[in-house]
């Protein structure tokens, strides 16, 4: 950040205290401050430095007159606060959906009856084909002969 010298407000640059004798309490009779970065004019003193009605420097400025600009930084921090309720509102979302699971054969088997269940169509244990109705076991015939073969 870049410094910046300013005029003291509290002696108005004259380097003594206006209100007793010897140096000002603010700039140690320099007549000048240093100031990092941006500044404002301070709302409580309006720039004097000095506390409304006393012979005191302002306790908001410490009698510097200014005080640091803080709106840029509120305003990143603000935008950084948007992006972060963002980002949780999509992983939110993403937790809420329902989950896109690979296709399993086994599943096609569950799906396969809740379609056809009102047909009464009966499937295979093994490998989920359509088993004839009539047949006891419930498993096709390419199934019966490998676990024969077993």
């Amino acid at each position: 950040m870049e410094q910046q010298i300013i005029k003291c407000a509290f002696c108005e640059g004259g380097g003594k205290n206006p209100h007793f004798r010897g140096t000002c309490p603010v700039c140690k009779g320099k007549g000048k401050n240093e100031m990092t970065g941006k500044y404002v004019t301070c709302s409580s003193c309006r720039g004097s430095g000095q506390k409304k009605g006393t012979t005191l420097t302002c306790y908001d400025c410490g009698g510097l007159g200014v005080i640091p600009d803080t709106r840029e930084t509120f305003r990143i921090a603000r935008e950084g606060i948007e992006e972060a309720q963002k980002e949780m509102a999509r992983e939110r979302a993403e937790l809420t959906e329902k989950p896109k699971s690979k296709k399993h054969k086994f599943l096609d088997m569950f799906s396969k009856r809740k379609e056809e269940e009102d047909e009464k169509t009966h499937f295979c244990q093994c490998c989920g084909d359509k088993v004839n109705e009539s047949m006891a076991i419930k498993i096709c015939l390419d199934c019966f002969r490998k676990i024969k073969e077993i």
